[in-house]
C-alpha cells in the first residue's frame, strides 16, 4: 500500500503524462537510475510495503525525522513509525489547512514526504541502456519513481484514499474530578478525609508533620493500564503536577487482583519525586517490586512526568520533551487483568513524619510508538538487520559493565555517555549483554554476522568492543575466548591507537595501528567461516581465523570505555548497536559416497524392556505417582507443587556414552525423541558419575521447555550449560508457531572435541564452547520432564533415545573403517578391503 500512495502522488504531479516512464522535455534528459539496494528495502518499495518503521530498522531514517516523530507523538498523538508516504501526505495536507496539532510540524512533514517520494533512502545506479531494463525494476528520473511494467510501461498505482484517519490524542484519565473511576486511598499515616481535597481542578494533598509516610491520594476503581508485553505499541502515562504545591508525589501500578490497601507492598512499577531533606536535594526514583532500580537528583519538581511501558518489558520515565530520566525492566510476571493506577503523596525515608504536599492536575494515557523487529535470537531467512541497542534504553538484554556505572554514566540523552575523571583507575565502564545476542545461524559458505557499534566521536576518547561466547561478571573484562577491538586516544592527544585481539588464536594481537586523534564514528566486527574482520578502526582489511567462528555459536556483546593507561580521564558516547546477519549455503549432507554405508546408529532407550535404565525422581517428585511406562514409552506428568524444580524421568545405570579418538574426527550425536503433543519440557543431563540429583554439577545439561507465563510466555526456550556453571550457559527462544509447524519432537545433542551442540533438527541450535567433553570422557545420562518455573507443572512422553557417530559428508570406505565401533569391527572384511585396494601385479 505504501508504494501505491507514493505512485498516486507522482501521478498527481504528472497528470498530463501517460502511464509510460517519465520522459524529460528538455534536450538533455536527466539520467535514468535503477534502485540496487538494500535489496530488502527495494523489495518493500516494489511491493508497496515501505514505512517509516522499515527505514528506521535499516538505519535509513535521518536524525531530523526521528526528532519529527518524537514531536508528532507528543504534540499530535500520531505514530510516525507506522506511516507511509500516503499517510505523511495526508498529515501534511491537514497541517497546511491549519490543523492545530499538525501545523507546527508542516515543514518537517514536507521534507519527509519528499524524502519518501524521491526514494532517497535507497541506493541507486545509472542505467546505461534504457531499452534493456527488465520488468519489475524500480526506476527513478528527475526524482520521480516508478516500477517498470511490461514493454517499458510504468506499473499502474491504485488511487490514494484521502479518508485515512489520524490517530487520536491522549485519553484523559483524571482532570480534577474523582468521578466513579477513582477511589480515595490512605495508608501509613495518610487520611484522605483530613488531608485531601479537590480544589481548582486539582487533587490537593497536604499532610502535616507527624503522620509517618503520609500516603494519601487515590487509585483507580478498576484496571486502567494493561502491560503491552509482546504487543506492537507501548503505553505512556503522563502526570501533570503543580510544582509549587508539590514536595512529594508517586505514580504507581498495582496488579488489579491485588489488595488495594497497601500500594507499597503490591506495586509492580512505581515512580516518585521527593524532597530528600527539608532543604536538601530533590530526587526522582523508579521502583520495581519494592526495589529502587534508579534514582537521580532533579533541580525542581517537574510540571510533567511520563511513565512508559514498552512491549519489550522496558520501563522508561521521561520528561515532557521525551528525554529519558529513569529506566528499568518489568518483573517476570505481569497481571493478565492489568493494573490499577495509584497517585499519592509519600514522604521520603529521610523525612519521615515531616509535612508532605502534592498538587495533581491531570493524568493522561496514550499509545506509545514502538519499533517491532525480529528477535535477535530468531533464525534469519536470508539477510536480516536487528537493532540491539538504541535510544539509551538497556531493557531486558543489557546490563551495566565495568566500574561505577551510576556515578560515571548518563543514559538520558539517548546514548551511553561515559565521563570518568582522572585518577579513577582503568576507567572501564559501559554495557554488555549477559546473554548471547549474536548467533551464527546458517553459518555456511557466504554467511556472515556483523555487529556495528556507533559512537559520537566528539564525546569519545577511548573504547573497547568485544564478543565472547562465555558469560561474565559485570565488573570483569570479557571472558576468554574473545574478539576484542579497541581505540584509545594517546595521553598527549596527538593521535590514537587501534588494535584487534583474538584470543586464543592471536594472543599478541592480530594487528595494532596508529590513527588520528578523532575517535571512529562506526566500528564493525564481522564473523564469517573465514574468520574475523574489524572495520572502521584503520586496521588492515583482512580476516583472521578464529577457532570459535563456527556454526550455532552464540556471543555476548561488550562496549565499554578504555583509556590508554590507568588514571587518565575517559569519555565514551555509544549511540547504537546493530546486528546484520546473512545466512549462507546449507552444509553438505552427512552422507557417505556412493556404495558406502553410513555409520551405525544405536538404540539407547526404547522402553524398560531394553534394560540399562531405571526410574528417576527428584525434589519432591515421585515416579510411582507421577511417572509410568506406557506402550514402551516413558510418560512423566508432574503437577504444580510447592517443591522447587521437581523432575521425573529415567537415569542410565551405567555410562551410555564413551568417547575415544574418533571424537577428534567427527561428532557423536544423541537424539532424544519425544511425543511433541504430550511434552511441555524435556531436560537431558550428561554426567561422568551417577548421583542422586544428576542436574547438579552436570558436565552437560540441555533442555527445551515451553513457557506459559513470564517474559517468554508463548515461546519455547532452548538451553545448554556446562558444569552447572553460569559462565558456560546459553539459551535462545523459539517461536511456538515454528515449533507447531516444524518440530518433530527430537532434541539432538552433539559432542565434539571441547564443544557440545544442542538443537532441533531443521531449526535453531546452540553450540557451547570450552566444554568438558572429548577423548576419554564417558557419561551417564538422565532424561526428565522439566518445568519452566521452579514450582510449575511439566509433562514428557519419551519415545526413544538413539546415539551414534555422525557420518562425515562424503565419507569413503577407508574413512569408514576408522570410525566403526570396536565390537563391530570385522577384521576379515577389513583385510579383504585392504587387499582389494592394493595395486594388482602385472
Amino acid at each position: 500500500m505504501h508504494f501505491r500512495f507514493t505512485m498516486a502522488f507522482l501521478l498527481t504531479l504528472c497528470a498530463l503524462f501517460s502511464a509510460c516512464p517519465p520522459v524529460a522535455v528538455c534536450a538533455s534528459p536527466a539520467a535514468l537510475e535503477r534502485a540496487v539496494g538494500p535489496a530488502a528495502m527495494v523489495r518493500l518499495e516494489q511491493e508497496g510495503a515501505m514505512s517509516v518503521r522499515a527505514l528506521g530498522a535499516w538505519g535509513r531514517l535521518p536524525a531530523k525525522f526521528v526528532s519529527l516523530g518524537q514531536t508528532l507523538r507528543k504534540e499530535a498523538g500520531v505514530n510516525l513509525l507506522d506511516a507511509d508516504a500516503g499517510t505523511v501526505a495526508q498529515w501534511l495536507a491537514l497541517a497546511e489547512e491549519g490543523d492545530a496539532r499538525l501545523a507546527p510540524s508542516r515543514d518537517g512533514l514536507k521534507d519527509l514526504l519528499g524524502y519518501l517520494q524521491r526514494g532517497e533512502f535507497l541506493d541507486w545506479e545509472a542505467v546505461a541502456e534504457e531499452g534493456a531494463v527488465a520488468p519489475g525494476a524500480l526506476l527513478r528520473r528527475d526524482g520521480r519513481l516508478w516500477v517498470q511494467g511490461p514493454q517499458g510501461q510504468a506499473a499502474a498505482p491504485e488511487p490514494f484514499d484521502p479518508t485515512m484517519p489520524v490517530a487520536k490524542g491522549p485519553e484523559v484519565l483524571f482532570a480534577g474530578d474523582m468521578s466513579d473511576q477513582w477511589v480515595p486511598y490512605q495508608a501509613d499515616g495518610g487520611k484522605f478525609k483530613d488531608f485531601a481535597k479537590l480544589d481548582q481542578g486539582m487533587l490537593v494533598v497536604d499532610v502535616p508533620a507527624g503522620h509517618s509516610w503520609g500516603r494519601t491520594g487515590m487509585h483507580s476503581n478498576a484496571s486502567m493500564v494493561v502491560s503491552p508485553r509482546g504487543g506492537s505499541e507501548g503505553v505512556r502515562l503522563s502526570v501533570l503536577l503543580d510544582p509549587q504545591g508539590t514536595t512529594d508525589a508517586v505514580l504507581s501500578l498495582v496488579p488489579a487482583e491485588a489488595k488495594t490497601d497497601n500500594e507499597w507492598r503490591y506495586h509492580h512499577v512505581r515512580v516518585g519525586v521527593h524532597l530528600e531533606t527539608d532543604d536538601g536535594p530533590k530526587t526522582m526514583t523508579l521502583w520495581i517490586a519494592q526495589q529502587a532500580v534508579m534514582t537521580r537528583e532533579i533541580d525542581a519538581v517537574p510540571e510533567r512526568i511520563d511513565l512508559v511501558l514498552r512491549p519489550d518489558d522496558a520501563v522508561v520515565v521521561t520528561d515532557s520533551g521525551g528525554k529519558i530520566l529513569l529506566q528499568g525492566v518489568l518483573p517476570g510476571e505481569v497481571p493478565k487483568d492489568g493494573y490499577r493506577l495509584y497517585a499519592l503523596s509519600d514522604v521520603a525515608t529521610k523525612r519521615g513524619n515531616k509535612p508532605v504536599r502534592m498538587a495533581l492536575k491531570r493524568i493522561e494515557r496514550s499509545p506509545e510508538p514502538f519499533f517491532v523487529q525480529a528477535a535477535h535470537d530468531s533464525v534469519p531467512d536470508g539477510a536480516r538487520r536487528t537493532i540491539l541497542f538504541d535510544d539509551g534504553v538497556l531493557g531486558r538484554w543489557w546490563s551495566p559493565q565495568g566500574g561505577d556505572f551510576d556515578k560515571h554514566v548518563r543514559l538520558e540523552d539517548g546514548v551511553v555517555a561515559v565521563d570518568v575523571p582522572g585518577g579513577a583507575g582503568s576507567a572501564k565502564v559501559g554495557i554488555y549483554s549477559p546473554g548471547p545476542m549474536v548467533w551464527l545461524d546458517g553459518f555456511g559458505f557466504g554467511s556472515e554476522a556483523g555487529v556495528t557499534f556507533e559512537f559520537d566521536p566528539a564525546g569519545t576518547t577511548g573504547f573497547v568492543v568485544a564478543l565472547s561466547p562465555l558469560y561474565n561478571l559485570k565488573r570483569n573484562d570479557p571472558s576468554k575466548p574473545f574478539v576484542w577491538a579497541q581505540w584509545t586516544l594517546k595521553e598527549d592527544g596527538s593521535g590514537g591507537t587501534s588494535m584487534l585481539l583474538i584470543d586464543p588464536d592471536s594472543r599478541e594481537g592480530a594487528w595494532k595501528v596508529e590513527t588520528g586523534p578523532q575517535a571512529p564514528g562506526k566500528v564493525t566486527l564481522r564473523i564469517s567461516p573465514d574468520g574475523v574482520l574489524a572495520q572502521g578502526l584503520g586496521g588492515p582489511d583482512e580476516r583472521f581465523p578464529w577457532k570459535w567462528a563456527v556454526p550455532n555459536m552464540g556471543f555476548r556483546v561488550y562496549a565499554f570505555s578504555q583509556a590508554q593507561k590507568a588514571g587518565l580521564p575517559m569519555r565514551m558516547a555509544l549511540k547504537r548497536i546493530t546486528l546484520d546477519r546473512v545466512a549462507g549455503a546449507s552444509p553438505p549432507a552427512a552422507e557417505p559416497t556412493e556404495g558406502v554405508a553410513p555409520l551405525d546408529v544405536d538404540l539407547l532407550f526404547a522402553g524398560p524392556a531394553l534394560g540399562g535404565w531405571e526410574p528417576y525422581g527428584i525434589r519432591g517428585a515421585d515416579f510411582a505417582k507421577h511417572g509410568r511406562f506406557e506402550d514402551g514409552r516413558l510418560v512423566a506428568e508432574v503437577p504444580a507443587a510447592a517443591h522447587s524444580w521437581p523432575k521425573i524421568g529415567i537415569v542410565s545405570v551405567d555410562p551410555v556414552l564413551t568417547f575415544n579418538e574418533r571424537i577428534l574426527h567427527t561428532p557423536y550425536a544423541v537424539r532424544v525423541a519425544c511425543d511433541r503433543e504430550r511434552t511441555s519440557g524435556v531436560e537431558v543431563v550428561f554426567r561422568s558419575a551417577k548421583t542422586a540429583e544428576m542436574d547438579k554439577g552436570a558436565e552437560v545439561l540441555t533442555s527445551f521447555v515451553r513457557h506459559d507465563t513470564g517474559p517468554d510466555a508463548g515461546k519455547y526456550v532452548l538451553s545448554l550449560s556446562g558444569e552447572h556453571s553460569t559462565y558456560r550457559t546459553w539459551s535462545r527462544r523459539v517461536d511456538a508457531d515454528w515449533v507447531e509447524a516444524n518440530w518433530d519432537g527430537v532434541l539432538e545433542v552433539r559432542f565434539g572435541d571441547g564443544w557440545v551442540e544442542a538443537g532441533l533438527p531443521g531449526g535453531p541450535s546452540i553450540r557451547g564452547a570450552d566444554m568438558r567433553t572429548g577423548k576419554g570422557w564417558s557419561y551417564h545420562m538422565a532424561v526428565t520432564a522439566c518445568p519452566h518455573v521452579k514450582s510449575g507443572a511439566s509433562a514428557l512422553t519419551l519415545k526413544k533415545i538413539t546415539g551414534g557417530w555422525v557420518t562425515p559428508p562424503g565419507m569413503g570406505a577407508d574413512e569408514r573403517w576408522t570410525l566403526v565401533d570396536d565390537e563391530k569391527f570385522d577384521a576379515d572384511a577389513f583385510l579383504d578391503h585392504v587387499s582389494g585396494a592394493l595395486p594388482k601385479e602385472e
